[in-house]
């Protein structure tokens, strides 16, 4: 089971007249100029499917964001509106009550199994791990659900016996990295340890190797499996792009063992290596965002990247190759010699 629809109700956050966009089961890519919702859209859906709801075909994003505790969101009615899979989403009612949506749920939750959503925030957090956790559980902080959940996540300890895919990306990450992640119970800290054996304080790691890191610890121990979601914002945040090519393989193998992922991205090149590596077999779409002229976000969607309407990263790459052009003819952008 996965996400396969995206609905959002209108007057959430930036998405003045709502949103639709049908999505793959396997990698979906977002993009869009900044303040088009690609994270807000990757935060709603993981405050959705955590909440336990049943992704029985189709998922709404309503009302609050995540960085509240679930039961917040239940209390504060996060969803408006719920609409069951048997139904067709072009002729069924918008409009529902509180007691429509919890009996609908309830009905739809027998028998049926969870899946599990894992999220990578852009930004790192384990280097500042040490007594964090602790800090937020006993403390009205604020401190974001997302930031927690990670902690928590990175916490686990890898299964006794790894699978063909879990040595795979293990080590296809130690590669890159030059070892793996380990967390130190006993003084709360991550540490990179060396194929030489060297163990190195998280925090002196390179930026771009944490979250590949931290990737590897969440495939080590089994939480990202065919039974989870994985929400990715800015795979390439501070990662050198010769790497793209690997990092790229990685998620495609993910995806071809069971793994949806959604990921948002600002990286023409990092989503024109998707575009080439996909095959068949593994599911690849890419939507883009882009504002209306009358306000609110407009999304396409195509399993082609170049066939993607009003692409504003093709657009800007066109900018740069006739910038390219014109500085090596010796002409400014005004056309007049230099």
């Amino acid at each position: 089971m996965g996400i396969t629809k995206i609905l959002v109700a209108n007057d959430f956050r930036m998405f003045k007249d709502g949103l639709a966009a049908d999505t793959c089961s396997g990698t979906n890519i977002f993009i869009g100029n900044n303040g088009t919702g690609k994270t807000t859209l990757l935060k709603g859906m993981y405050a959705f499917v955590n909440l336990g709801l049943p992704l029985n075909g189709i998922i709404g994003i309503f009302d609050q964001i995540l960085d509240s505790a679930p039961s917040v969101f239940q209390s504060r009615r996060v969803i408006k509106e719920y609409i069951e899979s048997t139904k067709d989403s072009k002729d069924a009612e918008h409009s529902t009550s509180h007691e429509e949506i919890t009996s609908a749920i309830h009905q739809l939750s027998e028998g049926r199994q969870h899946v599990h959503g894992i999220y990578i925030p852009e930004k790192d957090i384990l280097e500042h791990a040490k007594g964090l956790l602790t800090f937020v559980e006993q403390k009205q902080t604020g401190f974001s659900e997302i930031y927690k959940a990670v902690l928590v996540a990175a916490q686990d300890v890898p299964t006794k016996e790894q699978t063909e895919m879990q040595k795979s990306i293990g080590e296809q990450i130690a590669k890159i990295i030059g070892g793996y992640i380990e967390w130190d119970q006993g003084d709360g800290s991550y540490y990179t340890v060396k194929t030489d054996g060297n163990r190195i304080p998280f925090a002196n790691e390179a930026s771009g190797y944490k979250k590949l890191g931290y990737l590897g610890l969440l495939v080590a121990s089994g939480q990202l499996n065919p039974n989870s979601i994985l929400f990715w914002d800015e795979p390439e945040n501070s990662l050198s792009s010769d790497i793209y090519p690997t990092l790229v393989k990685i998620l495609l193998e993910l995806t071809k063992s069971g793994i949806q992922i959604f990921i948002a991205t600002h990286d023409h090149n990092l989503v024109r290596y998707f575009d080439i590596r996909k095959d068949k077999s593994i599911p690849v779409q890419f939507h883009n965002l882009t504002k209306a002229k009358e306000g609110g976000i407009i999304c396409h969607s195509s399993d082609k990247y170049l066939k993607l309407p009003d692409n504003h990263m093709e657009k800007a790459e066109e900018d740069f190759y006739e910038a390219v052009i014109a500085d090596a003819m010796g002409v400014q952008k005004n056309g007049e010699n230099t």
